[in-house]
């Protein structure tokens, strides 16, 4: 299961930035391929005994970014979504981070 690495990356990285404050709220993003109930609770799991342990966590989706091949925009949205200025098909050209921490507060 990927996302216990992904959950234990951003547990690690949010109580260095911390450097041990009790953290109140944890804002997280996830790629379409993360499963949320899998990764909520890997992050329990490594957030137990940490700064982290009571964290309010919640959950975003993370865009990918896109190019249409009609009309070359670039738009945020899931890899089928259709451009938003003339609804032609888009090509993936930048994907979103697996799992990103978007923000906390102590």
């Amino acid at each position: 299961m990927h996302e216990a690495g992904l959950a234990r990356s951003a547990v690690s990285a949010i109580a260095e930035a911390s450097e041990g404050t009790p953290v109140r709220t944890v804002v997280l993003a996830a790629a379409a391929g993360v499963d949320i109930a899998s990764a909520t609770a890997a992050w329990q799991s490594a957030a137990a005994g940490t700064c982290l342990e009571n964290t309010h966590l919640s959950w975003q989706h993370a865009a990918d970014r896109l190019r249409c091949f009609t009309c070359a925009h670039e738009y945020d949205g899931a890899r089928l979504d259709p451009c938003p200025s003339c609804g032609g098909n888009g090509l993936v050209v930048a994907a979103a981070d697996e799992l990103a921490v978007v923000s906390w507060t102590t």
